[in-house]
């Protein structure tokens, strides 16, 4: 039976292959963008397949709308893919305030609403799933990546604890953590800050380790996504790439690491006079 999906950022990138291939699978997929000209050409795929509706993460009343007109064109929606959001590169005393507030109003925000509209559809029909589209930084982070991480950092917490909430409700939730891929996050949708020379030092080392970096290939990262999604028991993580495996891993096993040193004196806390 196929299934509705509600993709947000669906011009470039994961969202724009999480179309084309559900379309080829047969499902229905209502796809959103900021300007519906940048999706046009999905109708030209499976007409009767495919809605195509504006809509800014950051304009709660475009994301009502856009809700709205997915149930009344589809009936109802089973996955929500929380997708659009962006990148911002530079170092912490770099960033405007005006870069940050953005920043997590796109990434956290958006995602935020969009949940919040779509809630209602999925608790009446008792089932759903959300697919929260985190990033391997949103369980470690580095420079230039401070701020960025700290929006995926959020999407992880909000998304562990509203799968134990809504899980009585039949509801799913997935967070996906993807490592780099050949996407537009490197390219013209990532916004840099105006860089202090004094941090040369430190984007020099940073563009030293992304060009050995192996950037994976979205195609496939958006299949395995697809596959997870549709599997029998989804998880609540789910790591793209085999970098993201291995360097979330590894973060992990050093935070456990550090508790372990730690920990004897960590227990002078739990003692009273």
């Amino acid at each position: 039976m196929s299934k509705v999906w509600f993709i947000t950022g669906t011009s470039t990138g994961f969202g724009r292959q999480f179309v084309e291939q559900l379309l080829q699978a047969g499902d229905k997929v209502v796809a959103t963008a900021r300007t519906i000209e940048a999706i046009a050409d999905f109708k030209a795929l499976s007409p009767d397949h495919v809605h195509i509706a504006a809509l800014d993460v950051t304009n709660k009343d475009q994301i009502k709308s856009a809700v709205q007109e997915a149930v009344d064109r589809f009936g109802t929606i089973d996955i929500v893919v929380n997708n659009a959001g962006y990148g911002l590169y530079g170092m912490m005393e770099e960033y405007t305030d005006e870069q940050i507030r953005k920043q997590f109003d796109v990434n956290v925000f958006g995602a935020l609403d969009v949940i919040r509209a779509t809630l209602p559809t999925f608790k009446k029909q008792n089932s759903g799933h959300y697919i929260n589209i985190s990033s391997f930084f949103g369980t470690w982070a580095m420079p230039p990546f401070s701020i960025y991480a700290a929006s995926k950092f959020a999407v992880e917490g909000f998304s562990e604890a509203m799968s134990i909430e809504l899980a009585g409700f039949g509801i799913k939730t997935t967070i996906v953590e993807p490592a780099v891929f050949a996407t537009d996050f490197l390219g013209h949708s990532l916004q840099h800050t105006d860089r202090k020379p004094e941090y040369d030092p430190v984007y020099k080392a940073y563009d030293n380790g992304i060009s050995s970096m192996k950037i994976g290939d979205p195609i496939k990262a958006v299949k395995t996504i697809i596959e997870m999604v549709n599997s029998e028991n989804p998880p609540l993580h789910f790591p793209v790439g085999s970098f993201a495996s291995h360097s979330i891993r590894n973060a992990f096993t050093k935070r456990i690491e550090e508790i372990n040193a730690w920990e004897a004196l960590s227990k002078d806390a739990d003692e009273q006079d």
